[in-house]
């Protein structure tokens, strides 16, 4: 059975979301292993983050909801596929 290669960022999100509720909702988590990176408006805005600072290595990009349904995309979480950052 494969491991999630985020599962210790998710853990880390779960554990820090009644904090993260309380002073960005709404904002997009970039997270790496149990550090927050830092929250942004927009989640292209964390990826190119996440990408000039750590690297292209799988990292938690997630927006900070009450109840919301958990989506992610694979292939770029895992650095398969790559985003334009040059629009």
């Amino acid at each position: 059975m494969p491991v999630d290669p985020l599962s210790e960022e998710m853990q880390f999100y779960l554990e820090s979301k009644a904090e993260l509720l309380r002073t960005v909702e709404g904002k997009f988590a970039l997270i790496k292993g149990r550090r927050l990176i830092g929250t942004y408006d927009a989640p292209d805005r964390a990826y190119a983050e996440g990408v000039a600072t750590l690297g292209n290595v799988p990292m938690l990009i997630i927006q900070v909801q009450r109840d919301a349904p958990e989506s992610r995309v694979p292939a770029l979480t895992l650095g398969l596929i790559h985003a334009d950052l040059s629009h």
